[in-house]
């Protein structure tokens, strides 16, 4: 290729170099606009090196993982779900660059990724064995790019790597595999109801519980478009997440968009609340806060007596407080202490209503593929691994069943 050139234009300087061959001429590429010589010979460096390497600005035999990393986060991850991309971009920094990312991309072998996981899982006891399968699963999705299409590796050390399992503790296996029971269900929703700083819990809670959506759908749901009086479903349109310090409607997990039935419980529940609503908007009038969700999804809240744009939708949030104000995952944490501490359920987590709800089901004889669907699984294997657990139920079933096998 031709060598760099400069030139001043007018009052600001261009740079330009001839590319390849187009019909049997030379086409140049150039830029202007820049105020000095400088500027445009630095530009112009940069932009022949890219050029000449087919939009790399590296040799893959030298280059570090850290800078592969950026490279395929650049060029493949943007183009993921904003919540994948969250995710991707905080495994990387937290966990993969500050061990892995000064090695040479060409150099990394099974055997350093190997010492890194074990590592983390047996010397640092810092995370659990689904925690770092999510990680490793990260670098090696960002190595199989690196294989194919890139071709910069022959292959993908991540292949070679075992992630071993690890043992749990007794408590932990409780919190993790913890399911309400009847009685401690029925004791959540008596402190709820009868606890009025506390009762704008109540429907994040049902909510959870009859259907076994994730916390962040739940409260993503918007009522006047995701709630269908006439055939009694909820719909899974969104989860609500913080982007930047900011709330944002995102895609569900795994794109699992999806429309549940509901029961008459929890209708009930959803009307009375739609009901009382009405109210606190004419109670609070002008201090009301309502909440808009605009055309990038970022959610908003502003008092009544605003005015806004036209294309800023109007939404219910499921969640709120009785001025308006929204709830978020947040929350939930709040009133995960609430039920530690004050109904004296230590296992409780928000998590655990999905688990609680998969359960029931299956105790009850709902098919595994009916169950997937509701909770919005990417595959059958996820919910029979995860989220049906072998109750005392089950347990009791399975000898039953044996015996009058062989009466």
């Amino acid at each position: 290729m031709g060598e760099l050139r400069t030139r001043k234009r007018g009052k600001t300087w261009e740079y330009s170099f001839e590319g390849a061959k187009i019909g049997g001429k030379r086409k140049p590429v150039s830029k202007g606009g820049f105020r000095t010589k400088a500027e445009a010979l630095a530009a112009g460096t940069q932009a022949k090196a890219e050029y000449d390497s087919a939009g790399r600005v590296f040799t893959p035999s030298n280059m570090s993982l850290s800078d592969y990393l950026d490279y395929w986060y650049k060029r493949y991850v943007t183009k993921l779900a904003a919540n994948t991309q969250a995710g991707y971009e905080r495994h990387i920094r937290l966990h993969i660059k500050p061990y892995l990312g000064h090695y040479r991309l060409s150099a990394l072998e099974p055997h350093i990724i190997q010492n890194w996981i074990d590592d983390i899982l047996f010397t640092q006891k810092e995370m659990s064995h689904q925690s770092m399968a999510c990680i490793a699963g990260v670098l090696s999705g960002s190595l199989n790019y690196a294989v194919q299409p890139c071709r910069y590796l022959r292959n993908n050390p991540c292949d070679y790597v075992k992630i071993p399992d690890v043992a749990i503790d007794l408590e932990t296996k409780k919190h993790t595999e913890y399911v309400c029971s009847k009685d401690d269900w029925e004791a959540i929703m008596a402190y709820f109801t009868s606890t009025p700083k506390h009762n704008h819990h109540y429907l994040t809670l049902l909510t959870g519980y009859h259907t076994g959506e994730r916390i962040g759908e739940i409260y993503g749901t918007d009522l006047l478009q995701d709630y269908d009086p006439k055939k009694h479903t909820l719909s899974v349109n969104h989860q609500l997440q913080y982007e930047k310090k900011k709330l944002r409607y995102v895609n569900p997990k795994y794109d699992s968009f999806r429309t549940i039935r509901i029961d008459s419980i929890l209708e009930r529940a959803i009307k009375k609340e739609l009901i009382e609503r009405k109210r606190n908007m004419m109670r609070y009038g002008e201090y009301y806060l309502k909440t808009y969700m605009l055309p990038d999804k970022t959610i908003i809240q502003l008092s009544a007596s605003n005015s806004v744009p036209d294309d800023w939708k109007e939404i219910y949030p499921l969640g709120v407080r009785e001025n308006g104000k929204i709830l978020t995952s947040v929350n939930a944490k709040h009133f995960s202490d609430i039920i530690k501490d004050k109904v004296g359920l230590p296992y409780f987590h928000p998590h655990c209503l999905r688990h609680t709800h998969g359960t029931i089901l299956a105790e009850n004889g709902a098919s595994p593929k009916t169950i997937m669907e509701r909770l919005g699984h990417k595959n059958i294997a996820v919910t029979l691994q995860r989220y049906v657990f072998n109750t005392d139920k089950m347990q009791q079933e399975a000898a039953d069943l044996f015996e009058r096998a062989i009466q």
